[in-house]
């Protein structure tokens, strides 16, 4: 059985990168792919695997920079709110994304339970 691994994180298409690592979650499970935007569902002591496995994907996409930003964070839907977050300010700031703003509060999309693919 071929397993896929998953999308090594692009801070120049953070929008791609969402989709791709949608995907590849719910290609491990749809429990592991809840603990991605449902925080209530990784504090649930029986989602502790689902949690793990999916901080686990999270992690391994990540360069040294980004990982060091999430390397003490124990859950995952935290994991990715502070990813998404910090990847479209570092765009802005760098003023590569014009798309973005300078108001913050809608950045971190999977935090509203809005992924990708809905």
């Amino acid at each position: 059985m071929d397993y896929m691994s998953p999308p090594t994180f692009n801070i120049l298409n953070i929008q791609i990168w969402k989709v791709k690592m949608s995907l590849y979650l719910k290609a491990l499970g749809y429990n592991v792919y809840l603990a991605t935007i449902n925080n209530a569902y990784c504090l649930n002591g029986k989602n502790i695997e689902a949690n793990a496995k999916a901080l686990n994907a999270l992690k391994s996409t990540l360069n040294d920079d980004y990982l060091s930003r999430v390397s003490n964070i124990d859950s995952t839907f935290v994991a990715c709110n502070i990813i998404t977050s910090l990847g479209e300010k570092d765009l802005y700031f760098a003023g590569s994304n014009s798309d973005v703003g300078s108001d913050f509060s809608n950045v971190c999309i999977w935090s509203k339970g809005i992924t990708p693919l809905r």
